[in-house]
């Protein structure tokens, strides 16, 4: 049996003084979102739903004495911005220009706009400070997975070698606005950091609405703006992370500021074959999906940052995932793993004092 997410962690934002959660349903996994602050906000958020990038899509704006048909209008524009992002990036359609790359592959180079360029750009930057371990040219290898088959199953192994020497970061050119695949069969899919890019496109157009408390979630990606406070030194809202192995619990909560969050985990698409758990998140360098680790959830000051790190993080693994994330500035994280059938956590040293953990639902 699949269980069809899609690269997102079930969170609950909860507001002071309310005690009603308001649910979405999507595929087999749930999604709670509303609101925490300290500061005064008011008695409900102005509020937007759609469905983009194969997820719901919510904003909630949280200032005071703000026009609710302006608000409307912004949070439309918002989501406007979302599903442009999508036309441009999806790799499911041969006429977006994610897909004239992948199309013309090996044989002609593509003209691009200057936005996906940037993106590309951004992305191989991930490629090569993780060593491999984010990588967007791992599209013909997620093919041959094919997780979201009505009947999954392992690819053969003589198939996934076939593949390895396609998924080559190195083999992506760019000249200019122009980007070329050179080998024929290689794919590139940014599922990995389209979503943050997304978060963080929308919360631009809010901020240039001149609205100072929303949130934004895409699946999950969360983008949290408000205005005073950063990442960490203050707290805007109180994040609630889904337990790996239970389903409609948390493992437990940490606050945060403005800032960007995202989740990488083997419970969101997967399948057991032999009694073996083969989730979506795939080791580039093997073919196969990244083991050791359960979870990674990332914060950064950006969607696009929080995106790729919670990818290349779960990618390399317990010890080299922690050690990237100690060091590198600006970016904190937590890492669920399994040892002898139980679940523990390590914490970057900004999550440590932040981070509660929900014992109850062990």
């Amino acid at each position: 049996m699949i269980h069809s997410g899609f690269r997102f962690f079930q969170l609950i934002v909860l507001k002071v003084g309310i005690n009603s959660l308001r649910s979405l349903f999507f595929p087999a996994c749930l999604s709670l979102v509303c609101c925490l602050s300290c500061r005064s906000v008011p008695d409900s958020p102005i509020s937007g739903e759609t469905v983009a990038m194969n997820t719901f899509v919510t904003v909630n704006i949280y200032d005071t004495g703000t026009n609710f048909e302006n608000a409307s209008t912004w949070i439309d524009s918002a989501f406007a911005e979302i599903k442009r992002i999508e036309e441009m990036a999806t790799h499911y359609s041969n006429t977006s220009e994610i897909g004239r790359i992948n199309y013309h592959a090996g044989v002609d180079s593509v003209a691009v706009s200057e936005e996906l360029v940037s993106l590309l750009e951004e992305s191989l930057k991930f490629a090569e400070e993780s060593g491999g371990a984010f990588n967007v040219a791992v599209g013909p290898i997620v093919q041959a997975w094919d997780f979201l088959a009505e009947q999954p199953r392992v690819p053969e192994r003589e198939r996934i070698d076939k593949l390895l020497p396609l998924i080559d970061y190195r083999l992506i050119s760019m000249n200019g606005n122009k980007v070329y695949l050179q080998k024929k069969g290689m794919s590139l899919d940014l599922g990995g950091i389209a979503k943050g890019y997304a978060v963080d496109r929308a919360v631009d157009v809010l901020k240039a609405g001149g609205f100072k408390r929303f949130i934004v979630d895409l699946g999950g990606n969360l983008g949290v703006f408000w205005e005073g406070t950063r990442l960490i030194d203050s707290a805007a809202a109180r994040i609630l992370v889904r337990h790996p192995r239970k389903e409609g619990e948390f493992f437990g909560s940490f606050k945060m500021g403005s800032g960007g969050v995202a989740t990488s985990g083997d419970y969101q698409q997967y399948f057991m074959a032999e009694g073996v758990r083969y989730h979506h998140i795939i080791d580039p360098t093997i073919g196969y999906p990244a083991r050791g680790v359960v979870s990674v959830t990332a914060m950064a000051p950006d969607g696009i940052t929080a995106d790729a790190f919670s990818t290349l993080v779960f990618v390399l693994g317990r010890d080299r995932g922690m050690e990237v994330i100690k060091n590198t500035p600006g970016i904190e994280g937590m890492i669920i793993y399994e040892d002898d059938g139980m679940l523990n956590v390590d914490l970057s040293p900004g999550l440590q004092e932040l981070f509660m953990r929900n014992y109850s639902h062990d």
